[in-house]
């Protein structure tokens, strides 16, 4: 017999604060973490916005991870890591977790980036002398050889090394998994783990995802492909972001049994691929047909009607229109009625980290039994306070997923 599962912890590392509480705080009161940067204007780029995670929110919690070990820890890494801590700590659960050969590790994270001034010097390095504009291989050993740290590179671009730092902080023996799978690979992360868990493979996962699209290398490619807003609002895009969602999911039974508080349930999962075109570039939006299959199969396992959406939202045109006609598909067209909410708008795209941190974001406004004022497109107010979401992620080559939640008091209901 398939598992209920609860969320029993939850964390967000976000430009707008650290914590679930602080997060959602700013949510409630309407505030904005995207910013213009200094530090991107530099580049020289048509874009110079970006939702970052500011040191002065960061460096309270610093305490609660190795000193030592910081310093090893690339961007992503240490948000993951700061953000797993505070989920533990939330679960009310020590290391390993009562059992660390059932306690694993999923967590969505981008291919982790190089700095931009060490690939710079590589690339100009390694060009070849009688061919300008490719790369002669020798050159490039030789400056590899005599100028790159082997151990300094590969703790600054593996991209499953979160994944390991968490596993190996919280002494989880079980499996550990990092899904290099763009925007939609956090919401695989926690899709994935609530079917472990509910399968019995699992009894506690620590999962979500990690990014940080602000490391230069990041900013410069996707500024190049042409999926971030330019500052003069000729292109439309997204607002890159940082940040990191975490959440412990467990055996509902387990974790009444040891008196935790239950925060809300995974009550639906679905997932589709893509068609492998870049959204930007498709000439259409990514398959409608398909979305809707997806929303359906997740509403269908959780058994629940959803009183809110929480769309992806990203601002690409492709993406809005996919979203928006497949809500038009959905049971009648009775979604496009509901509740919408668009967390971008309010703290930037944060990668692998976005649809963590919007679930997250949907727990507690289940729990408040109140709509931030992020909410948008919908054509009517809620008749009664929410208690079931329903949580979209589209990816960049036309992949999505579903995640259906429901409040900590729908787990009596059931």
């Amino acid at each position: 017999m398939k598992r209920r599962v609860a969320i029993t912890g939850r964390a967000v590392v976000s430009p707008l604060g650290v914590g679930i509480d602080a997060h959602w705080q700013a949510l409630a009161e309407g505030r904005r973490g995207i910013a213009p940067s200094a530090r991107l204007a530099a580049l020289g780029l048509d874009v110079s916005r970006g939702a970052a995670v500011a040191p002065e929110l960061v460096h309270p919690h610093l305490g609660r991870l190795p000193r030592k070990q910081q310093k090893l820890y690339n961007r992503a890494t240490l948000l993951g890591m700061l953000g797993a801590a505070l989920a533990m700590e939330d679960a009310g659960l020590a290391s390993g977790a009562g059992d660390p050969l059932r306690f694993g590790v999923l967590l969505g994270v981008n291919a982790l980036s190089w700095e931009l001034s060490a690939m710079t010097q590589y690339l100009v390095a390694s060009e070849s002398r009688e061919t300008p504009g490719t790369l002669d291989m020798a050159l490039a050993n030789s400056f590899c050889m005599k100028n790159i740290n082997p151990l300094d590179y590969s703790l600054r671009t593996l991209p499953n090394l979160a994944a390991g730092h968490l596993a190996i902080a919280h002494d989880a023996q079980g499996l550990c998994r990092a899904m290099t799978e763009g925007p939609v690979g956090g919401a695989r992360a926690v899709g994935q783990a609530f079917r472990l868990v509910g399968e019995g493979d699992l009894d506690v996962a620590l999962c979500g995802g990690t990014d940080a699209q602000l490391e230069e290398l990041f900013f410069t490619k996707y500024c190049g492909a042409r999926l971030l807003a330019s500052d003069d609002d000729a292109r439309a895009g997204f607002a890159a972001g940082e940040g990191s969602g975490i959440l412990v999911l467990e055996a509902l039974e387990r974790a009444q049994a040891r008196g935790a508080t239950v925060h809300g349930e995974i009550l639906g999962y679905a997932a589709g691929a893509g068609d492998g075109r870049l959204v930007p570039d498709a000439e259409e939006s990514p398959d409608v047909e398909r979305l809707v299959d997806v929303i359906e199969a997740a509403i269908d396992e959780a058994g629940e009607r959803p009183d809110l959406v929480s769309v992806h939202g990203d601002g690409s045109p492709a993406h809005e229109r996919a979203e928006a006609e497949a809500l038009r598909h959905v049971r009648g067209g009775r979604l496009e009625r509901l509740p919408r909410l668009r967390m971008k708008e309010a703290h930037g795209d944060l990668g692998a980290a976005g649809c963590p941190v919007e679930l997250l974001a949907c727990c507690a406004a289940l729990g408040h039994a109140m709509i931030p004022l992020v909410v948008s497109g919908a054509s009517e107010a809620p008749g009664a306070a929410p208690r079931h979401a329903l949580v979209l992620s589209l990816g960049l080559f036309g992949e999505s997923a579903a995640l259906m939640v429901g409040g900590a008091g729908t787990s009596d209901a059931r």
